[in-house]
């Protein structure tokens, strides 16, 4: 007996983000004024990549969610058939969309830019209406209204761990044989580049659902500021941050520097996964008490 399939949250999430900052710019160049849009070959071409992108971008996760949902689909019928499924009440206008869509992928098809122009115009929205129901449907099929990727936590929290116990085993073997094995260097090297980077994915998924909007290499410090990590830690998040970005430069990091830094730094990269899995419990409970 095989197991029940489940939705990928990461996967509909970066897919939607894609297909958000696709229809920005769609719906930024079609503001202009038909003439402009008509004769400016290079945005035409924009166009064609951003719609490309919004397409295949909204096609993702309508492909995952007809395997999770056992719905028989094919590429020219897929987004009719979820949103059909989904409850979605403009579901059969999405299927003009799908054939305008091919027409215009095929070359030998001509679509002149004024029908381009006028039927993005006229049928944008259309992206934005199936992505916000299929978000609102998998929130509410699944219980999981903050959209979280636990398997994607887990999975990441289980990378740190198993890192972090490398290092230290290789830290224990003293600094006078660290420095005698390059070996040693390159493995802690390693190891610490992806307890870092998987603290880094875990903070990139979540700091969205703690009202972090806005964020790059600062993500950890964000969520200092925010209160889900507490303050005595921007410090170490900080020196965290400096020899990850240190480890991946040209920057030359001496074994012996390398030694000492991981010394105080690899006592703390649990203790900041503790302190955000404990905000994300107390998030979820709150949650719970408002559905």
């Amino acid at each position: 007996m095989s197991l029940p399939k489940k939705v990928n949250i990461s996967l509909i999430l970066e897919s939607f983000q894609n297909l958000e900052k696709a229809y920005v710019d769609l719906k930024k160049n079609l503001s202009l004024p038909k003439e402009e849009f008509v004769n400016n070959k290079l945005l035409l071409d924009k166009v064609r990549v951003d719609f490309n992108l919004a397409f295949e971008s909204a096609m993702r996760p309508c492909r995952h969610l007809s395997v999770v949902y056992d719905l028989k689909t094919t590429s020219k019928d897929c987004l009719v058939k979820l949103a059909q499924f989904i409850g979605m009440p403009e579901h059969e206008k999405l299927q003009s969309f799908v054939d305008f869509y091919f027409k215009y992928r095929d070359l030998k098809d001509q679509v002149s830019p004024e029908e381009l122009y006028d039927f993005l115009r006229e049928n944008l929205h259309l992206f934005k209406e199936y992505a916000r129901h299929v978000i609102e449907y998998i929130k509410k099929s699944t219980g999981n209204y903050l959209l979280i990727d636990f398997d994607l936590l887990n999975e990441k929290a289980k990378y740190i761990k198993d890192s972090i116990n490398k290092i230290e085993f290789v830290l224990s073997q003293g600094l006078e044989e660290f420095q005698k094995r390059p070996m040693y260097y390159d493995r802690v090297k390693y190891f610490y580049q992806v307890a870092y980077d998987s603290l880094f994915d875990i903070c990139k998924h979540l700091a969205p659902k703690f009202g972090v909007k806005k964020f790059g290499d600062d993500c950890l410090s964000k969520l200092v500021e925010v209160g889900v990590i507490p303050e005595d830690y921007y410090m170490d998040i900080l020196k965290m941050t400096q020899l990850k970005n240190k480890l991946i430069s040209t920057w030359e990091v001496s074994p012996e520097e390398l030694y000492q830094s991981l010394t105080q730094i690899k006592d703390k990269i649990l203790p900041v996964l503790r302190s955000i899995s404990s905000a994300l419990q107390s998030l979820l409970k709150e949650k719970s008490k408002g559905v």
